[in-house]
């Protein structure tokens, strides 16, 4: 939720301490909610008259705080879960007075009106505060974008235990929607992060505020891979491409780390519309993920992927962006086999054949990792062909009829086959 804004906030002669870090996608875990349950509930329900300035918010905020970093939480919870993104005012340019008295009479704001809240908010608790302006991939970001001109958004950085920090209100507060819809969901990622994941979508007007050595360029930036907070939060890392952009010919494989609990499903985008399914193919094998991309026709892709934790509910979240220019398509039927829930449940692994279409008459060599699996069979026309076993893995020669070929297992606990690929012979 970035805003164009001329004026420049002054951040007086005071400098970040750099770290020596680059941009990492290392899988540090936030700090979670959990820990700060006590000093949110009462940010979360503060009486009228603490409401009344933010002088006395400031001081109810930061009244039972045992340290700066629970000042810093009480005022970055009560302004994520009560300020308003004005929508309006994003799409018009017209934002009335950012003032943090008036922000906080209107309870609403652009992100400047949020950092510049959340700095004198941090005075009465006694915070050392300065709010940053700079780039940031936000709303009107599309991968292979260029930042140029005024500045867009405006964050905040927070010193605690004489080290400075970094954080978003406004992105904290939530997001806006393919509607234009301000959508409230508070995110934790933004509260004290990291300076190698932070930089990934901001980037500061003032390069020492990146809190890094050795610090980024503005294009090197701009190159970065594009990362939702759900990439970090679900256990994913950076792997095979580290840029946003890539150039392939008709086909690309890319890989992810990604930890044990991590579930990743893709999507492939043309001109804003979901291509079929099969042009796609996602798999885990140990520490990782690797994602198979086929395209029919030259030209620029959007690879979309989402992401959660295994054992979380819920859907999928928006995690990463890859914008790929195809230099070619692939010629005659393409894609990948059709997978199956059981295919990802069972941390499954195929190494062939990896396409959807099978020639009728031919004869396929399947081979396929099924961790827990005591038999798998291709069934072909009714026709059930058992795979040899040796450890965690199934092989063997099938003929190939024409109609639907599917691929099922047995798995040590049930007597039922589950479904885990589906082809086509034709």
């Amino acid at each position: 939720m970035n805003v164009n804004m001329n004026r420049k906030p002054s951040t007086g002669n005071r400098q970040p301490e750099t770290v020596n870090r680059k941009p990492s996608t290392v899988n540090r875990k936030p700090e979670t909610g959990n820990r700060y349950k006590a000093i949110d509930r009462h940010a979360l329900n503060p009486p009228k008259w603490a409401e009344q300035s933010v002088q006395s918010l400031g001081a109810y905020l930061a009244e039972p705080a045992k340290n700066d970093l629970e000042k810093a939480r009480a005022i970055f919870c009560w302004i994520t879960h009560h300020i308003n993104y004005d929508t309006k005012g994003f799409f018009t340019g017209s934002y009335g007075s950012l003032s943090p008295d008036d922000v906080l009479k209107r309870r609403c704001a652009v992100c400047e009106g949020y950092a510049g809240l959340f700095k004198v908010l941090g005075q009465p608790a006694g915070l050392d505060v300065v709010k940053i302006s700079g780039y940031s991939k936000g709303y009107h970001y599309s991968v292979g974008d260029s930042f140029a001109g005024p500045t867009n958004h405006a964050w905040n950085a927070v010193k605690i235990d004489g080290r400075w920090r970094l954080l978003d209100a406004t992105w904290g507060a939530g997001y806006l929607n393919e509607k234009g819809e301000f959508v409230r969901r508070f995110q934790e990622h933004y509260f004290l992060t990291p300076p190698d994941k932070f930089i990934y979508d901001h980037f500061p007007e003032n390069p020492l505020w990146q809190i890094l050595d050795p610090l980024i360029s503005i294009r090197e930036f701009e190159s970065l891979a594009y990362l939702k907070p759900a990439f970090f939060h679900s256990g994913l890392e950076v792997g095979s491409h580290s840029e946003s952009v890539i150039k392939a010919d008709d086909e690309v494989v890319i890989t992810l780390r990604a930890s044990d609990d991590a579930l990743l499903i893709a999507q492939l985008r043309q001109e804003h519309l979901e291509l079929d399914k099969r042009f796609t193919f996602v798999q885990k094998f140990s520490g990782g993920y690797k994602i198979h991309v086929v395209f029919p026709r030259g030209g620029k892709y959007t690879l979309r992927l989402f992401a959660k934790q295994r054992h979380e509910p819920g859907d999928y979240d928006w995690s990463m962006d890859y914008l790929i220019k195809a230099g070619r398509g692939m010629q005659g039927n393409i894609g990948f086999p059709e997978t199956y829930s059981s295919f990802d449940e069972h941390d499954v692994y195929l190494y062939g054949p990896v396409k959807s279409h099978l020639k009728p008459g031919s004869t396929q060599r399947f081979k396929l990792r099924a961790p827990n699996a005591e038999e798998v069979a291709v069934i072909v026309d009714e026709k059930w062909s058992f795979l040899q076993k040796q450890g965690e893995v199934f092989e063997g020669d099938v003929d190939i009829r024409k109609g639907k070929v599917g691929v099922y297992a047995r798995f040590a606990k049930g007597e039922q086959y589950s479904g885990l690929l589906k082809y086509m012979a034709s």
